[in-house]
């Protein structure tokens, strides 16, 4: 989705910006290729490169159904993540949060939680959006966490649905809609 490159959403800790090409730089690959940080990612089950990094960054700005953001620390002007909203669905007016907090120093602070009010608000106020969405590996009590202080409530759980180690664990969806 095309949006404005100039867009800033800003929290007390952070601030959202549009992720270019350009922030295709080694640390952030490096976060892509670590099990500590992907272990909840999909993008886990392949090895990231400069190049595929810059690829991917670049298909999934040219897809109109998602808007991708780094995630920035206000005290540093580090970039420590992304969050996305997308896919879009423009016909029921909802889309699917995901997230990455890649900075590990960064965790445990509450930063994902103020990225998600803010792609949430975006979602809702700008993209006049009914409903918002994740999907949790349930092991991973921080983003739930972070959704839940967001004002997500969890809506499902979803028995030995995600792939994980040498099992299964289970999903929780969470949403929360525009009232």
């Amino acid at each position: 989705m095309q949006f404005d490159a100039k867009l800033k959403l800003e929290s007390a800790k952070i601030y959202l910006r549009p992720l270019t090409a350009a922030d295709a730089r080694e640390e952030y690959c490096g976060w892509l290729n670590d099990p500590a940080v992907n272990q909840y990612l999909e993008v886990r089950f392949q090895k990231h490169d400069l190049p595929s990094l810059k690829e991917y960054i670049e298909k999934m700005n040219a897809d109109p159904d998602s808007v991708n953001f780094a995630i920035v620390r206000k005290d540093t002007g580090k970039h420590i993540g992304n969050i996305k909203l997308g896919p879009i669905n423009r016909h029921h007016l909802f889309g699917e949060i995901g997230l990455m907090i890649g900075d590990k120093s960064s965790w445990g602070q509450g930063i994902a939680t103020e990225a998600i009010k803010l792609i949430t608000e975006y979602g809702f106020k700008v993209l006049k959006l009914h409903k918002i969405t994740a999907g949790v590996y349930a092991p991973n009590i921080g983003s739930v966490k972070a959704f839940l202080k967001a004002g997500f409530e969890q809506e499902g759980l979803f028995r030995g649905h995600y792939r994980s180690g040498d099992g299964y664990v289970d999903g929780i969806k969470l949403g929360k809609t525009n009232d």
